[in-house]
């Protein structure tokens, strides 16, 4: 399943993902996910495995870099990331290039909120870390 970033406030905006590269370096800080060593598995002579496990549904996925484009982005479009993510780490946006007509982008939880002047009628380049 890939990352998805789906509008859920606003009438107009649209982030389209072009690329999408896991990040084999690591998790976010909270995740435990590391802790789940043999599971499921078995060692040599046969030893009894380390089988911790984050069952309270807390572990996010590993790390993933996302580079796209968004266009028509409004004032306050709030996109929500989902598939194979539940987390923005961190989002950089890409400047309009077009007088009059600034964009900045934050990240929280599980979404991305533009502040636009004015709707933005070209496509500005992003990247994220989502997890």
């Amino acid at each position: 399943m890939a990352v998805t970033l789906e509008r859920t406030t606003g009438a107009g905006g649209v982030m389209t993902i072009k690329t999408e590269l896991d990040l084999y370096a690591g998790t976010p800080v909270d995740s435990t996910t590391w802790l789940d060593g043999n599971a499921g598995g078995s060692y040599p002579g046969s030893l009894t495995g380390f089988n911790a496990a984050n069952t309270d549904g807390n572990a996010v996925k590993g790390l993933k870099l996302l580079v796209g484009e968004c266009t028509l982005v409004q004032n306050a479009n709030v996109f929500t990331v989902g598939g194979d993510a539940s987390i923005v780490q961190s989002v950089i946006i890409g400047g309009s290039g077009a007088a009059g007509k600034s964009l900045t982008a934050v990240a929280s939880g599980g979404t991305i909120t533009f502040t636009a002047e004015n709707t933005i009628d070209t496509t500005v380049g992003f990247m994220a870390i989502v997890a």
